[in-house]
């Protein structure tokens, strides 16, 4: 199979964090988003990258350039102009092999196992399958309906089931009368073939057009419901958030080699000079060459980005890389 990893946005609500960094490069723990992605595809025996790529392209392809030394192969599709959501699987379709594609957005923090959505996908013979996580208050999110019936029940895997409609954000009412709390959790295997009747460098929506369009023309469409560690990574909180379950061990994530657990949840880089009278309260993390003075206090819920001062005591919260507190 082949990787799509579409990391052309601009994050735009995580500004001023994606100011002067794609929102995909930014730090989870000293680590960028994009290099744990790469890590999944990797142990999931997908090494064929394609990535798509926008917003302060270069600094990602300066990063990974062909993906040699990450163990895997990288070839990037430049979105001159955002053609949404969907556009860039029209742009790679010269690199397809025709194998099915596993397509990700690249703000979705998850322990989602890719083997068993690939062998879900595989043994549904299914044209598309979407990843689904259920969420407590639906009215956010377009909903997906599933197909339940005896007959699927008994012959189809427990965590998966056919796609039965597509429906826009409900009322708190609508929501409570449809009784569906499953939404797209943002990572899909999808057959290639399903792009070779859109036009080329025009505008595609996946959910405004494609998955309606598959469903519309009678694919077969499955449903993977994952009920594991789910988190959408778009906003200062839940990036913050998401960083913190980690910590927690919510999150399953391996944290940069420099890193240690010097007590219950506090973390920090091996390069991170810790004056011996700060103060620190887990779950919290300092990242690399960080400085923490005398005058230190570190509360629970915070991280401390890579060369920051701190000599003071902090709010928790996510602090930048270069962040001077003194």
């Amino acid at each position: 199979m082949q990787a799509v990893i579409i990391a052309g946005g601009k994050g735009t609500r995580l500004a001023p964090l994606t100011y002067r960094s794609p929102k995909p490069m930014l730090p989870l723990l000293d680590r960028p988003f994009l290099s744990w992605m790469i890590d999944r595809c990797k142990a999931a025996g997908v090494t064929d990258i394609l990535m798509n790529i926008q917003y302060q392209a270069f600094q990602i392809r300066d990063f990974f350039g062909d993906g040699e030394a990450f163990g895997v192969k990288i070839r990037y599709i430049i979105e001159d102009t955002p053609l949404d959501t969907a556009g860039s699987m029209k742009l790679a379709e010269p690199y397809y092999n025709g194998s099915p594609l596993v397509v990700f957005n690249a703000d979705i923090l998850t322990d989602l196992d890719l083997k068993a959505l690939i062998q879900t996908h595989l043994d549904t013979q299914a044209d598309a399958t979407l990843t689904l996580t259920r969420v407590e208050d639906p009215t956010a999110f377009g909903l997906v309906e599933l197909i339940e019936s005896p007959s699927i029940a008994t012959t189809w895997p427990s965590n998966a089931r056919p796609i039965k409609a597509f429906r826009e954000k409900p009322t708190p009412e609508e929501a409570a009368q449809l009784g569906i709390d499953t939404v797209n959790a943002g990572t899909y295997i999808l057959n290639p073939e399903l792009f070779k009747d859109y036009p080329a460098n025009a505008p595609l929506s996946f959910e405004r057009r494609v998955f309606p369009d598959l469903l519309a023309q009678q694919k077969r469409v499955t449903g993977f419901c994952w009920e594991g560690y789910w988190m959408d990574l778009g906003t200062p909180a839940k990036y913050l958030k998401g960083q913190i379950d980690i910590l927690t061990g919510e999150m399953p994530y391996a944290l940069t080699e420099g890193a240690s657990e010097v007590q219950p949840m506090v973390w920090i880089s091996k390069s991170a000079k810790v004056d011996p009278q700060a103060q620190l309260e887990g779950p919290c993390y300092v990242g690399d060459s960080a400085c923490l003075g005398a005058n230190a206090r570190i509360p629970s819920g915070t991280i401390v980005g890579a060369h920051s001062l701190v000599d003071r005591s902090v709010t928790p919260g996510f602090y930048s890389p270069g962040t001077l507190a003194v």
